[in-house]
C-alpha cells in the first residue's frame, strides 16, 4: 500500500493518491523499474524529458522544452525548463523542503548510472542505442565519460547515438532516463526511494510506504 502526497505545501494539500496494486511495488527507482507497478509510481513521482501524448503516443515536451537532432542524426540536444526543482517530503513534519533545481547533470548522472553494471539495471539495453551504454555495461570498458551524454550547460543536455533513430524522444523521455538526484542516493545507498529520503520532481511526493501490505 502507498500514499502519494500532493506537491504542495501541506495547508494547501489538495489532491492525495492512495495506490493499491494488490502487489508490493519492487522498486521506485526509475533506473531498476521494470514492472508496471514501479512504472506507474515512479510516473507520479518524477519528470522525463519527454512524455508520451496519450491520444497519438508520440513524445512531446515535458521537462524538456524542445529538441533538436544533427542532419546525420546522431546528435540529439534538449533544451530544458528552469523551474522544476527537487524536493524532499518529510512525513513527520508533513511539509516540503526545496532542495535544487533539476539540471541537465542529473540527467547525464542517471543515464551514466543505467550504464554502470554495478547498478544492475534490467533495461539498459534500451539505452544501447546510446554511444558507449553498450561498451560499459558489458564490461568491455569501465570509463562512464565515454558515454555519449553531456551536459552542455545546466539546461541543455545533448546525446550521441550509435546510429540514427528517430524514435530517440522517447528513450531519451522513458522512465529509466528520468533525471535522478545523486545526493540522497549517494547517502542514503538502496535505501533512497524510503519516504522521507526520496527527493522527487514529479507531480507528486511519497508521504506513505506501507511494505508488504
Amino acid at each position: 500500500a502507498m500514499m502519494v502526497g500532493s506537491c504542495k505545501p501541506a495547508a494547501k494539500l489538495e489532491t492525495t493518491l492512495n495506490l493499491n496494486h494488490a502487489s508490493e511495488p519492487p522498486t521506485l527507482d526509475p533506473n531498476l523499474a521494470t514492472d508496471t507497478t514501479s512504472v506507474d509510481c515512479d510516473f507520479h513521482l518524477f519528470m522525463g524529458l519527454t512524455k508520451n501524448n496519450v491520444e497519438t503516443v508520440t513524445p512531446e515536451p515535458s521537462l524538456a522544452t524542445k529538441w533538436e537532432v544533427s542532419s546525420d542524426g546522431l546528435v540529439w540536444t534538449f533544451d530544458m525548463r528552469k523551474d522544476v526543482n527537487w524536493v524532499r517530503w518529510d512525513p513527520a513534519t508533513q511539509k516540503i523542503e526545496k532542495k535544487r533545481p533539476v539540471t541537465a547533470h542529473d540527467i547525464v548522472y542517471s543515464v551514466r548510472r543505467v550504464a554502470n553494471p554495478a547498478t544492475a539495471s534490467d533495461y539498459a539495453y534500451v539505452d544501447y542505442i546510446i554511444k558507449g551504454v553498450e561498451a560499459v555495461n558489458t564490461g568491455e570498458s569501465t570509463d562512464l565519460n565515454s558515454v555519449g551524454v553531456r551536459a552542455v550547460d545546466d539546461y541543455t543536455v545533448e546525446f550521441t547515438l550509435t546510429q540514427p533513430a528517430g524514435y530517440f524522444p522517447s528513450i531519451a523521455g522513458m522512465w529509466t532516463n528520468y533525471p535522478l538526484p545523486s545526493e540522497p542516493i549517494e547517502e542514503f545507498g538502496d535505501k533512497w526511494t524510503e519516504p522521507g529520503n526520496i527527493w522527487t520532481c514529479g507531480p507528486y511526493v511519497l508521504d506513505v510506504w506501507e511494505h508488504e501490505n
